[in-house]
C-alpha cells in the first residue's frame, strides 16, 4: 500500500509549513502523530544546518508504515514557516503545538480521538505543557528531561567542568593553564545575567543573537508540575550515553505520571537516538554526533516505538 504525502500550511499566529503523511487507501480515519523538534534551528525533518538528524523524517516512515498519519512542521521562523526563530518564547512554541493539533482535529483523515505527541528533547517538555491545555491520546518522549531546563543545562556544565579539571596529558595541562572551566562559568553568569536584566526578546553577546525570552521563560517551566497532570500513556525512552539530558529522567517521568507509563533506558544511546561505543565523556560524544548522523536511528529505539503504537490500533 502506498502512501500520500501533502504539504500543508498551519494557521497559528504565524503560518506554519508542515507535512502531513498517511497510508493511501485507508477504509477508516487514522490515528495520527504530532511530532514536537528539540531545542536549536530545526525543521520539520529535526534537521539543523550542518546537523542533519532526519529523527522525525524516519519515525514518520516507521509510523505511517504502521497505519499512522504523521504530521511534522517547521519551527516558528525557519523552513516554510513565519515568524522570528530568535524571538519565539516557551510558550510561543506551545501555542504552534497547539495550532498544529487544532489542524489535526480538523483534517478529514485524521482520527481526532487518536492523536499522540511525540517530543525530543526540548519536545518532551512542550508536549506535556500541551497536554494540560489540551489532553492527548498519548505521548511519546524521547530523550526526555523531567525538570527545568535550567537545571539540566547547569548540570551539563558541571559535568563539562570537572571533564576539563581532570583531564590528562598536555591537553589537560594546557586547558588549565588557559582556564578553561573558569571562562565556562564566567561567561554562563555574564549571559545570564544580561539576559535577566532585559525584558527584550532578542540580544547579542559576544555577536551573536540570543534568545532571552526563551531563555527567561524556562527558567520558570518546571515540566514536573506539567507531567503530574498526564493521564494518558506515556512511553519514555533515555540512554546511556545522552550528555545533554540526565538519563535517569525517563524512569522519572514514569514516576510523576498519573496514567499508564512505560520507560526504557538503553545502553549506549545517545542523545540522537543513535548507539555508540565511545566512552562517557562529554567531548568525545558530542565530537562523535556527526559521524552518528550518517547512520540510522537505532533499531531498538524503532522496535519499543512501534510495539508501543499497538495499543492504538
Amino acid at each position: 500500500m502506498g502512501f500520500v504525502e501533502q504539504n500543508v500550511t498551519i494557521d497559528a499566529k504565524y503560518a506554519l509549513g508542515g507535512t502531513l503523511t498517511f497510508l493511501e487507501e485507508q477504509s477508516s480515519k487514522h490515528p495520527v502523530i504530532i511530532m514536537v523538534h528539540g531545542s536549536g534551528p530545526v525543521d520539520r525533518d529535526s534537521n539543523a544546518k550542518r546537523m542533519p538528524m532526519n529523527i522525525f523524517k524516519e519515525l514518520s516512515a516507521l509510523a505511517v508504515d504502521e497505519g499512522f498519519a504523521t504530521l511534522r512542521y517547521d519551527k516558528r521562523g525557519l523552513g516554510a514557516s513565519g515568524g522570528d526563530y530568535h524571538a519565539t518564547g516557551v510558550y510561543d512554541l506551545v501555542d504552534d503545538v497547539q495550532a498544529v493539533v487544532n489542524f489535526a482535529k480538523e483534517h478529514e483523515e485524521i482520527d481526532n480521538k487518536r492523536i499522540i505527541l511525540l517530543g525530543h528533547s526540548e519536545g518532551t517538555i512542550l508536549t506535556p505543557l500541551m497536554n494540560d491545555r489540551d489532553p492527548v491520546a498519548g505521548l511519546i518522549l524521547l530523550a526526555p528531561c523531567a525538570e527545568k531546563l535550567a537545571e539540566t543545562t547547569k548540570w551539563q556544565r558541571e559535568e563539562m567542568v570537572n571533564e576539563i579539571r581532570s583531564m590528562k596529558g598536555f591537553q589537560g595541562w594546557l586547558l588549565k593553564v588557559l582556564k578553561v572551566d573558569q571562562k565556562i562559568l564566567k561567561m554562563n553568569d555574564q549571559l545570564t545575567e544580561k539576559i535577566l536584566g532585559t525584558d527584550e526578546a532578542v540580544i547579542t553577546y559576544k555577536g551573536k543573537k540570543v534568545n532571552a525570552k526563551w531563555n527567561r521563560e524556562h527558567a520558570d517551566v518546571d515540566v514536573s508540575e506539567s507531567l503530574i497532570n498526564v493521564t494518558c500513556p506515556v512511553l519514555a525512552i533515555s540512554g546511556t550515553k545522552d550528555v545533554n539530558v540526565k538519563m535517569d529522567d525517563a524512569k522519572k517521568v514514569c514516576t510523576l505520571v498519573k496514567g499508564e507509563c512505560e520507560s526504557h533506558l538503553l545502553k549506549d544511546l545517545t542523545h540522537i537516538l543513535r548507539k555508540t561505543e565511545t566512552e562517557y565523556l562529554l567531548s568525545k560524544i558530542l565530537n562523535g554526533n556527526k559521524k552518528l548522523m550518517k547512520k540510522p536511528l537505532d533499531g531498538e529505539v524503532k522496535d519499543i516505538i512501534r510495539q508501543w503504537l499497538g495499543k492504538f490500533q
